[in-house]
Parts: C-alpha cells; structure tokens; sequence
C-alpha cells in the first residue's frame, strides 16, 4: 500500500507533553493532525485500532480514524480534528484537577481498581451529568485486543461546547501491539511477549478493566476485521494480527 506524503514546516508543530510515555512531536495544519512514530509502528497501530472499531460497528463520532503516513520522510498518521470550532477537550485528568486540585492518577492508586472506576465514573457524573460507563467500557473493550499500555487520564475525556458536555472519542492508541515493550523484545513466542504488556489505568490488568464494565460494553471486536487490516502486508501488520489471534481466544 503506497503511503500518502506530507512535507510540514515546523510552524505547524506541536510539541505534547500530555502522554505518560513522554513528549510526542505533532503537526496540526488544515484541520488535521499529524503524529509522528517515536517507536516505529505506532501510525500503523493507530490505523489497525481505528479499523477494529470501524468493522465492529462503532459509530464513527465515537473514535477517532488514522491514516498512516510519511511526514517530512518518516512514519507517522494523520487524523481529522475531532473537535468544532466551539468545543474544547477535557481529559480526565485535567477536569479532576480544575474541581480538587489533585493527581487523578495518584488519588486512584490508592483505591482497588474497582472501587476506583466507580470513583471516576461517579465524578464525571456529578461535574458534567454525563454517563461515562459505555464509554469506558468500549474504550477497555479495545486496550484488551490491541494491549494499549498508554491508556491514561489525559487521552481520555470529555467535549465541551460552553453549554454541553458529551464524552470524547476514543483517540490515541499507537502504544499499542507491544510497540515501544522492550520486556517483550527478549522472547520469541508471541503469548510470552504478550504477558509483558500491562494497563495504565485502574487494573493493570487489561482483563479485569474490561470484564468490570462488559455489560455496558456496545462494541463486539472479533478476527473478522483481520481481511481489512490486512490490506498494508508489513511485517508489522502481521505481528498485530498474531497479537489479535491470541487476545481474541
């Protein structure tokens, strides 16, 4: 597949310091955004996560779909703003830090994991009526399969318009697929590389986070969206869908 070119100057970059993985270069430029791989893989991985929710239904309001691309010659993906010109995007972690003061992360750390979904959900209730269950549920539902181990509080969240809140699309899954893992580079067999990737949020167990909210859960994921995520033939494609063999089981 021939990936599209882009050439951008460096007055559309945009440095974000908002991932727990540290800085990534982005490019926002004519209403679309530009990532940059840091790891290798993590555009294709954007994409493959974007097909997924795509082929099992998901309305294309509530996820967010990536292109992979070349920027200024490397590998990367690009998206179209999710937001209109009046709404702004709230994470987690900054709404709960604007209302208390404190760490999201470090207040739930304390908590079972459990205990600290409620927590959140709860929170987000109160502060903006909104009902975040469906939400988390397809959102964990996806990190189970592609073993996302940078979900945390800032790239997820809300949408507000100055009168109306609504939940943010599901967005940014590139660490995702054991990209980055370097636990996972020191073993051959796939399900043992597998065993080294681990959930940021609630229970470090991607498992445990999905099963606790599988009855809100609207998306159902399975090996049929494998014809359409084939299409790239990489060698990177072809360990993703060994990954979605065995998370799939």
């Amino acid at each position: 597949m021939q990936l599209e070119e882009f050439y951008i100057d460096d007055t559309f970059l945009v440095r974000t310091s908002g991932t727990s993985d540290g800085t990534q270069d982005k490019f926002f430029k004519n209403g679309l955004w530009f990532k940059l791989d840091r790891y290798g893989g993590e555009g294709i991985a954007e994409c493959v996560a974007s097909i997924i929710l795509e082929e099992c239904g998901l309305e294309s309001s509530k996820f967010v779909k990536y292109t992979p691309c070349l920027i200024n010659g490397r590998s990367g993906c690009y998206s179209k703003n999710f937001l209109n010109e009046d709404e702004a995007f709230i994470t987690l972690y900054r709404l709960y830090k604007n209302v208390t003061g404190r760490d999201l992360a470090d207040v739930c750390s304390k908590m079972d994991y459990d205990d600290a979904i409620e927590y959140v959900i709860n929170f987000v209730k109160q502060q903006t009526a909104l009902d975040i269950h469906e939400y988390l549920a397809n959102t964990f539902a996806l990190d189970k399969v592609i073993l996302n181990d940078d979900r945390h509080f800032n790239n997820m969240g809300i949408v507000y318009n100055g009168v109306d809140f609504k939940t943010a699309p599901i967005f940014d899954n590139g660490k995702s697929f054991l990209i980055g893992n370097k636990k996972a580079r020191q073993f051959d067999n796939i399900s043992d590389k597998i065993k080294t990737a681990f959930a940021k949020c609630f229970s470090p167990s991607f498992d445990m986070n999905a099963r606790y909210l599988q009855k809100y859960q609207t998306v159902k994921i399975s090996l049929g969206c494998i014809n359409e995520i084939n299409k790239f033939k990489t060698d990177k494609i072809s360990e993703m869908i060994k990954i979605l063999e065995e998370t799939l089981k």
